[in-house]
């Protein structure tokens, strides 16, 4: 071995298999288990290598050797058991060279590409069943517990870099970038079980998505998709406040020229929508707004056709003296009090429906792109008759959103190992301190040295004594 390199042989493997009752797949699952267990001795080998090189070259009288420590790390091919140099500071404190020298973190038993491969087929599929599609993939797996322990293991580093960046992005900690002639964005929730003790109360998941208009996804035919899309998901009260802020960071939305958010007229958002959104331009979207007139008048296509027109005629008062009039001649109670939720809503929302009717642009005329979002970020995973805790169902949430923001490489070869640093900002001043009263004295008495100091007897003091006197 070279001074700076190391070798890695592949071992010979000779294996006889007798050809009767032998099948093509039989063969092709032969050979495939013996490359991962070659690929196993390689591995190890190469490992005990480069550690015997960092222990001959080390800084000698700084480190101390205490001896070898045994470790296994579960690979793409496998379990590969090693055993490196352990080595102590005259402080005590106890280091290994090869840990540091391959990036490898403190109490790390996984390979990162191994974890990549399990958290990307656990967004798409449940526990049990990557434990047979890892099997078939790579020959072999583990138990589907400790593929959601790496879940929630990798999502909690995701979720603590979230808040970091966050807190940068609120500290105008941005790079400088084009602003967007216009900005889309929209925002829904839906609902997922919770296991117990909670077994039979929801959660409720929001999920926010931004981008800057459509182009077609092919060189021909007719399909669109989004241009620039971030998806962004939370639960909570602060929901809108941190989706405005990946907004910031994503399209620039501050500077953007126009700005429209579409939303299905929850309070949850149009309270979002005047606080952190002030200069978006709100849409009310139509799929909502038919649902929510075929639902208040079920059967009635006649009333849902007239007030339906009224409503994409922008006569929205119209519309609201008509609901009130079925209103008052309905004695079902049940419909007095769909009529009545309608009716609210429609009157709640109703610059969202002008703003809709009365706009122009083809293109933000047909906002409804989060139902999709929606059906393709949650229900497919998380809604499929099963129930999550809320660290569990939270937690394959951010895996899967890091990789819809296109940020799964980057998270696991610069993001992960890396973690954010932010300069706390002084808080401002409090309004108490501009209003606090400050007590002077009503005369300010002071003594004038010269008309006790050496130039007492000058003219021009004579003058500032008569008037000290008056």
């Amino acid at each position: 071995m070279d001074t700076n390199t190391i070798t890695i042989t592949i071992p010979q493997v000779k294996v006889e298999i007798p050809i009767k009752g032998l099948t093509f797949d039989i063969l092709e699952n032969m050979i495939f288990d013996m490359i991962l267990k070659i690929a196993q001795i390689a591995f190890s080998k190469a490992l005990l290598d480069i550690d015997s090189y960092l222990r001959k070259n080390r800084r000698r009288g700084q480190l101390k050797n205490t001896g070898k420590r045994s470790k296994t790390f579960l690979t793409r091919f496998g379990d590969v058991s090693f055993s490196r140099t352990r080595y102590l500071e005259k402080t005590g404190k106890a280091r290994y060279l090869l840990d540091e020298t391959l990036s490898t973190i403190k109490n790390q038993r996984i390979s990162l590409t191994r974890a990549m491969m399990e958290c990307l087929l656990a967004t798409l599929s449940s526990y049990r069943e990557v434990v047979n599609q890892t099997r078939l993939l790579l020959g072999y797996s583990r138990s589907h517990e400790s593929i959601r322990r790496n879940i929630l293991s990798e999502a909690k580093l995701m979720i603590g870099q979230e808040k970091k960046r966050l807190q940068q992005i609120e500290n105008l900690d941005l790079p400088a970038r084009k602003a967007p002639e216009v900005v889309y964005t929209e925002a829904d929730a839906t609902y997922i079980k919770l296991q117990k003790p909670e077994k039979d109360q929801k959660l409720e998941v929001k999920i926010g998505i931004g981008y800057t208009g459509k182009e077609n996804r092919y060189h021909t035919g007719n399909s669109q998709r989004l241009k620039e899309k971030f998806v962004y998901i939370g639960t909570g009260k602060d929901f809108m406040d941190n989706f405005s802020l990946r907004a910031e960071e994503e399209l620039n939305l501050s500077q953007a020229k126009r700005h429209y958010f579409g939303a299905d007229g929850d309070k949850w958002i149009t309270a979002g929508i005047r606080d952190y959104f002030p200069n978006a331009t709100y849409l009310l979207c139509r799929f909502h707004l038919n649902k929510r007139l075929r639902e208040s008048l079920p059967g009635n296509k006649v009333e849902q056709k007239l007030i339906r027109n009224l409503l994409l005629a922008n006569q929205i008062e119209e519309a609201l003296a008509q609901v009130d009039r079925l209103l008052v001649v309905s004695s079902d109670p049940k419909q007095k009090k769909l009529l009545a939720d309608f009716y609210r809503y429609v009157a709640n929302n109703r610059q969202g429906i002008t703003n809709q009717v009365t706009l122009k642009d083809k293109d933000i005329a047909k906002t409804g792109a989060i139902e999709s979002n929606v059906n393709t970020v949650i229900c497919s995973r998380l809604k499929q008759g099963r129930s999550w805790s809320k660290r569990g169902g939270l937690s394959i949430l951010k895996v899967k959103e890091t990789f819809l923001n296109r940020k799964w490489d980057s998270w696991w070869k610069q993001e992960r190992n890396h973690p954010l640093k932010v300069i706390p900002l002084n808080p401002p001043l409090s309004a108490a301190c501009f209003t606090q009263e400050v007590y002077t004295s009503a005369v300010i008495q002071v003594r004038i040295p010269a008309l006790e100091g050496p130039n007492q007897d000058r003219p021009w003091v004579g003058v500032l004594y008569e008037n000290y006197l008056s």
